[in-house]
């Protein structure tokens, strides 16, 4: 179990979130075509719920465009929010360009993998599309002047980067315009509103943990208890394998409803996540347990050597518990590895 603490803390995320690209990267806008930069501003952050595959925030959005009639925040969709209120917006004209200042908060949808928890990281990211398609518009990344709020405390998170990338979104119809061939596709300037997050609980993976480490270590208290002792007859010998078995049934229903009960925590659609492969395994080391302990009673009732018995479950006892802390640790270590 020292390896497995071990390697826990070693692999806790301290350091920058390492960043995934985005889905759509954007080409460079041809000097041609009409633009305006975009900034952001993100001010608060909350109600991060990876297993309803949403967050709330609010961020300001500017736009700095050469001409009020390209602005492009009045029309623009806001592609992953879930009915979005926006402010009043704030029109203003300096150094001979038109500024407009607008605050969007709501709910945003967005896909998380948890597979890794809870040495997951995130980035989550608010989508502002153009109205007008990219071969006649484009959004420029206002990254020199757009930031966050440094006072940002979302529960369980820390924020670790954030920046505006552009990209396009494409549909693969023409909307019906008929300045357009049939079958194109419709491409529209994109801006990602991007922010990095990584867990910042450690605890939180000893909780759901708990239960499996303490039932390996009670599993392996049993295999040690003598049962050679010249005064114990076959009756008490047999007894106290039952005994055992009772234990080992009790832990596989401890494990199954820890599993049930990390499951409604942690949800994810896209494979096993870490805590489940945890949960598998101590299975397997309970299931194991079990079959030793029906050889060691068939032993028993056939007329084995007590003393040879012990001796067998002592060294199951050693082995088992050292070849689950290495496997448990390579685990935890694939899939830290995985999410850095």
């Amino acid at each position: 179990m020292a390896v497995l603490v071990a390697c826990l803390c070693a692999m806790w995320p301290s350091g920058p979130v390492g960043g995934r690209s985005a889905a759509h990267a954007a080409p460079s806008a041809p000097s041609s075509v009409p633009g305006c930069e975009v900034g952001a501003y993100l001010n608060d952050l909350y109600d991060l719920d990876p297993a309803k595959r949403v967050f709330s925030a609010r961020v300001y959005l500017w736009s700095l465009c050469p001409d009020r009639k390209l602005d492009p925040l009045p029309t623009a969709a806001f592609t992953n929010a879930s009915d979005p209120e926006k402010g009043e917006p704030v029109l203003t004209s300096e150094a001979g360009r038109f500024r407009n200042l607008m605050l969007l908060q709501g709910t945003f949808r967005q896909d998380w993998d948890v597979r890794a928890f809870p040495f997951d990281r995130q980035r989550i990211a608010v989508l502002v599309t153009a109205a007008a398609q990219s071969r006649s518009f484009r959004m420029v990344p206002d990254n020199a002047n757009s930031t966050y709020n440094r006072d940002i405390r979302p529960a369980g998170w820390r924020i670790t980067g954030f920046r505006l990338a552009p990209a396009e979104r494409v549909y693969p119809t023409n909307f019906g315009d008929p300045t357009l061939p049939r079958g194109t596709t419709s491409t529209y300037s994109q801006i990602r509103v991007e922010v990095d997050l990584a867990r910042d609980d450690p605890t939180v993976f000893w909780k759901l943990t708990g239960p499996l480490f303490l039932m390996v270590l009670v599993v392996i208290a049993t295999f040690l208890l003598p049962s050679h002792a010249e005064e114990l007859g076959m009756a008490e010998r047999l007894d106290s394998l039952q005994s055992r078995l009772g234990i080992l049934g009790g832990g596989l229903f401890v494990i199954m409803l820890n599993m049930q009960q990390v499951n409604t925590i942690i949800t994810s659609t896209v494979g096993l996540t870490l805590i489940d492969w945890l949960h598998l395994l101590t299975l397997a080391f309970i299931l194991l347990a079990v079959v030793a302990t029906v050889a060691s009673w068939r032993w028993t009732v056939h007329g084995g050597n007590p003393a040879r018995t012990e001796r067998w479950d002592r060294t199951a006892a050693v082995g088992g518990l050292t070849a689950y802390t290495v496997v448990a640790a390579a685990i935890v270590w694939t899939f830290a590895i995985r999410a850095g």
